[in-house]
């Protein structure tokens, strides 16, 4: 009885926090109320404010969860390729796509990372877990990297953190672009770029 209890209490928050993400996604940090969340869930006011307490620790939790989705997701596809160059060729791809390759679904997830900016420079918790997570991210392209030079398919570069922050810079740029509509660039194009500037930084044309 119980572990089936936990079992509809952990479906429950899980779709609660998705429809938070949507929410967020479609109205902006500032606009995120419970009642928008809670339609979009199906759950009452009470639901939230008893899973989450607060309005700014709801749409917290929301930005987290994406965030942390998003990378966790990464490091998984990643993990599943043998080959060094074609893992890194794939996490360059996906600095600016993230997993998601279809028009929607990619823009939700940099509307959901520019809401999380903006609040991280306002909140000096998440403004930490932030940084923390870029560590991550330029830790995910380091180690690709650093696997590419293990089995001799690239030579070790001067600075491998210099390369892998500015990968991920320049995913976050690119990203952003494409998101806000600009013309003559796709999802497609600026994984390609990102594909390709690390080829040149790395001399290896495989990866482009």
């Amino acid at each position: 009885m119980n572990s089936g209890a936990g079992r509809g209490s952990s479906e429950t928050r899980a779709r609660v926090v998705e429809a938070l993400c949507d929410t967020i996604a479609a109205r902006g940090v500032e606009r995120t109320r419970f009642t928008d969340v809670a339609t979009c869930a199906g759950v009452s006011v009470g639901n939230l404010q008893y899973l989450f307490g607060s309005r700014e620790a709801m749409v917290l939790a929301g930005l987290e969860h994406a965030t942390q989705e998003l990378l966790s997701a990464v490091v998984a596809k990643a993990a599943e390729m043998e080959r060094p160059v074609e893992r890194l060729r794939w996490v360059a791809t996906h600095l600016a796509a993230g997993v998601q390759g279809d028009e929607e679904p990619a823009r939700r997830e940099w509307l959901l990372w520019t809401e999380y900016w903006r609040a991280a420079l306002r909140d000096e918790e998440l403004r930490l877990a932030s940084l923390a997570m870029y560590e991550a991210w330029v830790g995910v392209v380091r180690d690709a990297i650093l696997d590419c030079v293990r089995t001799g398919a690239v030579a070790e570069p001067a600075d491998v953190d210099l390369i892998a922050a500015g990968a991920v810079a320049m995913g976050d740029g690119l990203g952003v672009q494409v998101a806000l509509g600009r013309p003559s660039l796709d999802w497609n194009a600026a994984g390609g770029s990102v594909r390709l500037w690390l080829s040149l930084a790395l001399q290896c044309p495989e990866l482009a």
